[in-house]
């Protein structure tokens, strides 16, 4: 249950046992570990997104004035509509489920053909 809370980003209810104390540090580690997770992701998504950029490039990267200089680091990224972000996740993940479970049904379709290809090919 607290699994299937989790994955649709919804708290558990609070333990019997636990103190307020307690309750704010187990909170305040789970906002650090979603914080560092969406930092994985977005630098994730960004060295995937440099790589196509190289990948599709035909023309050598143009040699820039200041070549000593070192690159401002780029804007920190908004989190603003931290609903929408989850609202996303959740519907990326459930977009990413139907999808394994196409290929499965997909896989599973082929191997029963090839069966009966196969089973043709004998009777024959």
């Amino acid at each position: 249950m607290a699994e299937r809370l989790a994955a649709l980003g919804l708290r558990a209810p609070v333990k019997a046992g636990e103190t307020p104390e307690q309750r704010a540090e187990r909170e305040r580690k789970e906002r650090e570990d979603k914080l560092k997770q969406a930092e994985e992701e977005d630098a994730r998504r960004e060295q995937e997104r440099q790589r196509r950029l190289e990948g599709e490039s035909t023309a050598p990267p143009a040699p820039s004035k200041a070549a000593g200089k070192k690159p401002a680091p780029p804007p920190p990224v908004s989190r603003k509509n931290k609903a929408d972000v989850a609202q996303h996740d959740v519907q990326q993940a459930e977009a990413e489920a139907k999808r394994a479970e196409n290929d499965i049904a997909e896989q599973a379709l082929r191997e029963q053909q090839q069966a009966q290809e196969a089973e043709t090919k004998r009777m024959e």
